[in-house]
């Protein structure tokens, strides 16, 4: 039976028609593909689960959890960071932001609404805020090391570039500070269209330069010593008959590997780009806004309407197609082994045959749903749900 999914592209629309921070609308354009029937389905390996607060709910968030130091480190929006023992999911120390905000300046703020992170990086943990501030905490107590403000909300991972803690604002603003005492550094403007994606490009990185994803369709390289600009290649260029079909974020963290970097484009192209010059080598057109993963020769995507593709990084040409998950939400897709994963709205982890996209067997983790890229770390994935769920899971 086929349903119509809820504001499948409402929830990510902010800038001059900003819809809030729910992820739901009247939008019935959408429609949730039915599960496939398997033959002989296989299942992933829960290995240990727990619990982080109330997780995000129903409101937007790129929170996900980061592995470091022999930890897993999990956020939930109204303030708690939580930090489990990899191996058995064990509690270590848990830390309460909502009290920063139920004091000083930051009451008018309304509680912590985390958002973007976590990221890790000098024994510290770093997450974001839709409130514009950083935080920075001890990752061996989770005391609180320093917090910052922002020149916006935090939608996306923080990154450590060289001493320096870059973040990718949705005001457009891509700043800088310094990863010991968070000590402002700089700041780069990037142009904002009058509609863009809810969310930001996190930040890529690679030979003391921080790569950038932009809301007007381009990748921007900065050295991120002093935030000087390298260069900008374009991946979308705005056109349509309104508002929405000239929306062209670039909201994927770009990916950068030997000597090319690789982003994609909402209403645009996947595209890959030359380090150190910022010449476009190839570009395909496919939509997306989730991040990409890498894996050999390969590219694997998520496009906007849930099809799941696997492109050749040398040439651009697809490899495969699969198309059968489409509308259920589907997160950027994860690789193990031979194996590639994406969850989707309704909590299922999806396991497909990575040489031919074959869909192979599902786990459900959470009826609240995935909504994030799964986190590897060796032969484990970890999860996340909208109801604060962690799990870690290994393949059969």
């Amino acid at each position: 039976m086929l349903l119509a999914r809820k504001g499948w592209l409402a929830g990510l629309i902010g800038g001059a028609m900003l819809l809030g921070g729910c992820a739901s609308s009247d939008d019935e354009s959408e429609v949730i593909s039915p599960l496939p029937e398997l033959d002989n389905p296989i299942a992933a390996n829960v290995q240990w689960t727990a619990r982080v607060g109330k997780g995000i709910e129903d409101f937007w968030s790129s929170l996900s959890p980061a592995v470091a130091y022999d930890k897993v480190f999990v956020s939930e929006r109204y303030g708690l960071v939580t930090a489990f023992d990899q191996a058995d999911g064990s509690k270590l120390w848990e830390t309460n932001l909502r009290r920063v905000f139920a004091e000083g300046a930051l009451q008018k703020n309304k509680g912590a609404r985390l958002s973007g992170g976590l990221a890790t990086g000098f024994n510290k943990v770093f997450v974001g805020s839709e409130n514009a501030v950083l935080f920075a905490l001890n990752a061996e107590d989770g005391s609180l090391a320093w917090q910052a403000t922002t020149g916006g909300e935090v939608l996306s991972d923080p990154a450590v570039v060289g001493a320096m803690v870059v973040v990718n604002t949705a005001a457009g603003k891509v700043q800088a500070f310094d990863v010991d005492t968070g000590e402002f550094q700089w700041q780069v403007d990037l142009t904002m269209p009058s509609l863009v994606l809810r969310g930001s490009s996190g930040i890529g990185q690679a030979q003391g330069a921080a790569f950038v994803g932009t809301p007007d369709g381009k990748i921007t390289a900065m050295f991120a010593e002093n935030g000087n600009l390298l260069w900008e290649a374009r991946l979308a260029e705005a056109s349509g008959a309104n508002e929405l079909e000239r929306v062209v974020d670039v909201d994927a963290s770009p990916v950068v590997l030997g000597e090319t970097v690789y982003g994609v484009a909402f209403n645009g192209n996947l595209t890959a780009i030359e380090l150190r010059s910022g010449r476009v080598l190839w570009s395909r057109k496919y939509s997306s806004y989730a991040p990409l993963a890498i894996r050999g020769f390969d590219i694997y995507l998520t496009d906007a309407r849930g099809g799941i593709y696997a492109i050749d990084r040398r040439n651009g040409l697809e490899k495969w197609g699969n198309t059968e998950l489409t509308g259920r939400l589907v997160t950027a897709p994860q690789v193990m082994g031979d194996y590639l994963v994406a969850g989707d709205f309704e909590g299922y982890l999806h396991i497909l045959d990575r040489a031919t996209g074959t869909l192979l067997g599902r786990t459900q983790v959470d009826s609240s749903g995935l909504y994030t890229q799964a986190v590897r770390d060796g032969d484990t994935l970890y999860l996340q749900t909208r109801a604060g769920r962690i799990a870690a899971v290994t393949m059969p």
